[in-house]
């Protein structure tokens, strides 16, 4: 016999069902967050953990077709800030914020990579305080070498229509504005 929840959906309660749960961690969460009674806000529970798991997901398989080429994600991202730029050049504090990494994580990012060659350091020229990094041409050949290795895992979005990316990028924009990230959207526009 099941339980039924507050919203009236039936919960399993034979050890048999509640196994069955056991194959995917959001199902076995939605479950006992019904039988521990908790109430609000199991949607958003919900929708967090299932974001986190899938962040997890993404990230390992951009990270794993990225291996060969001897970057990380924030390596990859941080090379693509640079070429998506107007002149390949940023700021190491535009870098961080853009990336939303502290500025010694893009600082030691920055050092790996200038040290592989892919990328230069040079001096501000009006604000001495300031380094700019830009991407040399062998950066852009590994940049470009990198992303056809993330197209192959459809940048960790494996299985999905580009309709369901734009639906995705759209609902993210929108929740991106709600919890407060400065550089979202004023409002999420589709364009194709």
């Amino acid at each position: 016999m099941a339980a039924r929840s507050h919203d009236g959906a039936a919960t399993p309660t034979s050890p048999s069902a509640v196994a069955d749960l056991t194959a995917d961690p959001i199902d076995w969460a939605r479950h006992f967050w019904r039988r521990h009674g908790l109430g609000e806000s199991e949607e958003a529970f919900i929708a967090m953990s299932s974001v986190l798991r899938f962040h997890r997901l993404m990230v390992d398989a951009a990270e794993t077709a990225l291996r060969p080429h001897k970057l990380n994600i924030t390596d990859y991202m941080l090379l693509m800030t640079l070429q998506l730029s107007e002149t390949g050049t940023r700021l190491i504090s535009q870098l961080a914020r853009s990336l939303m990494v502290h500025a010694s994580t893009a600082t030691l990012a920055i050092d790996r990579l200038q040290a592989q060659g892919v990328i230069q350091r040079t001096p501000h020229p009006t604000d001495r305080r300031a380094i700019q990094v830009t991407i040399t041409a062998q950066g852009r050949t590994l940049l470009a070498q990198a992303t056809a290795s993330l197209r192959e895992v459809e940048f960790g979005l494996t299985g999905s229509h580009p309709d369901e990316q734009h639906t995705l990028t759209d609902t993210l924009a929108r929740l991106r504005l709600a919890a407060g990230d400065e550089d979202a959207p004023l409002k999420p526009a589709r364009t194709r």
